[in-house]
């Protein structure tokens, strides 16, 4: 009976659209050079699965199989997110030179369907998750079914293999510099606290202002930004409370203001100043080029891949670690 797959590898992909495994590598990482419409159509195919004659099952007694699956979050397939390409390229060429497939599983805040067919139906040895919430369906899967699995992002449960970048520790130090530099009115524009990246953050913020003694304005405070209307509307709430300073969640945010500002005739830095949580080629080609917090994403993806193909080989791990950061400061805060 026909039926749908719910996970694809790099070479499937590669057959399917007619071309090169460091095609679909490459789109999916944001290395090299793959134009739009390819790298749309990758991401397609890999969202929708292939119609194909459902597999056999593959049972626990046949030995492993040398697949693991990446869990993306539905919503990011939509999105233009240059850090979680290159997250996922450092995933896949861990994966790669351990000989090891990477299968791409979709999963949304609580809809786990795909997560769950993959696992009852033994495909992959383990799990890794790009992406990690305050009440995590996918974590709470993986441990029902006892499966392998080491998460990108902070989980409240010490038992649980993960690995982060101190999205606390380069807030707090970004928004001390800032005020370091004598802003007091600094605005902070930050996605849903759903995510504990985000909560992260919101928290390094306000902990750069109690480390200098200076009192937060909450009015200032804008979160559970996912949308561009929701962009715009904290934008505007932001800018009425007079801010020295926007304080963006991540690149594509910060961008996205920049935009806006220069839609609305405001000059950055001359009348409010601009930065970013997270650092990409989107700030340090814009004019001015934005301040921001830098993350090695390709690491982090690595990292975590390691881990878990270590714990598959037996092996002791440390079950937390944490990347380090850089934050620097460009003309969009001067």
């Amino acid at each position: 009976m026909a039926g749908k797959r719910d996970e694809v590898t790099i070479a499937e992909v590669a057959e399917a659209l007619d071309i090169s495994k460091t095609t679909v590598s490459r789109a999916i990482s944001g290395k090299g050079r793959v134009s739009e419409a390819t790298r749309a159509r990758v991401f397609d195919y890999i969202g929708k699965g292939r119609q194909d004659a459902a597999a056999p099952l593959r049972t626990a007694q046949q030995g492993p199989t040398n697949n693991l699956a990446l869990v993306i979050p539905k919503h990011f397939m939509r999105l233009d997110l240059p850090f979680l390409r290159k997250c996922m390229g450092g995933v896949w060429n861990m994966a790669a030179q351990r000989g090891y497939d990477l299968l791409l599983c979709y999963a949304g805040e609580t809809d786990v369907g795909q997560l769950e067919r993959q696992l009852e139906s033994h495909k992959v040895d383990g799990v890794i998750l790009s992406r990690t919430m305050l009440h995590d369906e996918c974590v709470q899967t993986l441990q029902r079914h006892n499966v392998p699995f080491v998460a990108i992002g902070r989980v409240d449960d010490d038992k649980v293999p993960q690995v982060d970048n101190d999205q606390v520790g380069a807030t707090a130090e970004m928004t001390r510099l800032l005020l370091q530099l004598g802003m007091r009115r600094i605005a902070y524009m930050g996605g849903c606290t759903n995510y504990t990246v985000n909560e992260d953050r919101l928290r390094g913020y306000l902990r750069g202002f109690s480390d200098c003694g200076v009192q937060v304005d909450q009015k200032l405070i804008w979160t559970g930004i996912e949308t561009s209307e929701q962009r715009i509307d904290a934008l505007e709430g932001a800018l009425e409370q007079k801010p020295e300073c926007l304080l963006c969640a991540d690149d594509s945010m910060a961008a996205a203001v920049l935009q806006e500002l220069r839609a609305r005739h405001i000059k950055v830095p001359e009348q409010v100043k601009l930065a970013s949580f997270y650092d990409s080629e989107l700030l340090t080609s814009s004019t001015p080029q934005i301040s921001a917090a830098q993350f090695d994403g390709e690491r982090l993806g690595a990292t975590a891949c390691r881990m878990l193909l270590d714990i598959l080989a037996g092996k002791q791990i440390a079950l937390r670690q944490m990347q380090g950061y850089q934050v620097i400061l460009r003309e969009s805060t001067k």
